[in-house]
Order: structure tokens, then C-alpha cells, then sequence
């Protein structure tokens, strides 16, 4: 059975290229959104992804934001995100370790990278 992993990223270019590097062999089934507040009002079915992607830059409510949001849920908290980023200061990445985030994908990304980072925690036991 597939694993449902969300990406949340202005970037419809990016959505589109994480899209087509995750389900090439049908191990993942991905569902893009364009920023957090719309992916936030979804709230329900969150926790029946596997992973969540989320980029740190994006109008409205950034991607920390989202994640300190996701993780005060009782029903998200359970959730991995992988945050995403071209912001590579300490301070950034130190804040969405903190905030519970798993794992840190630098913008551009390398796509053997990202295939084996999304792997390792979607297969990581809980």
C-alpha cells in the first residue's frame, strides 16, 4: 500500500517536480498545496498522511508556523514533516528541530537526497 505523504509549497514548479520523484514506482502517493493556511483547513484528514513536506517560505502563514500548529494538535502531532528551505541559517533550522520537525531538505534539492530522506522517515518505526 502506497504511503500519503503532503507537500506544502508556493511552488507549483516544486510540487510538481517532488510529485513526479516520489510516485515514479508507486510507493507514494502525493497531494500538493499551495500554502499552509489552505492546507491547515484540512486539518481532519492530516493524520492520515504519512509525511508532510513543508516549505519554511511562503506567503501567509510560513511553514514554522504551520509546524508549531500542527504539532499543539493531539490529532497532527503524530504526523513527520520534513521542512524544506533555501534558508540554511542555524538559527532557522534549530528552530524547526525545536519545533519537532524530523529531518531538513536545503533548497535546490538533490533528488536521490530528498527520495532517500522521505524514505527513511516514512519507514522509521514509530
Amino acid at each position: 500500500m502506497p504511503k500519503h505523504i503532503a507537500i506544502v509549497d508556493d511552488s507549483g514548479a516544486f510540487c510538481l517536480l517532488v510529485k513526479q520523484l516520489l510516485e515514479i514506482d508507486e510507493e507514494y502517493v502525493v497531494e500538493a498545496f499551495a500554502d499552509a493556511d489552505e492546507f491547515l483547513k484540512i486539518s481532519s484528514r492530516i493524520r492520515s498522511y504519512d509525511l508532510i513536506m513543508l516549505d519554511i517560505n511562503m506567503p501567509g502563514t510560513n511553514g514554522l508556523s504551520a509546524l508549531g500548529q500542527l504539532q499543539a494538535s493531539a490529532h497532527t502531532k503524530s504526523v513527520p514533516v520534513l521542512l524544506l528551505s533555501g534558508d540554511s541559517r542555524k538559527s532557522t533550522v534549530t528552530e524547526g528541530v525545536m519545533l519537532g520537525a524530523k529531518d531538513f531538505l536545503m533548497k535546490p534539492i538533490d533528488p536521490a537526497q530528498l527520495i532517500e530522506r522521505v524514505h527513511a522517515i516514512v519507514n522509521r518505526p514509530s
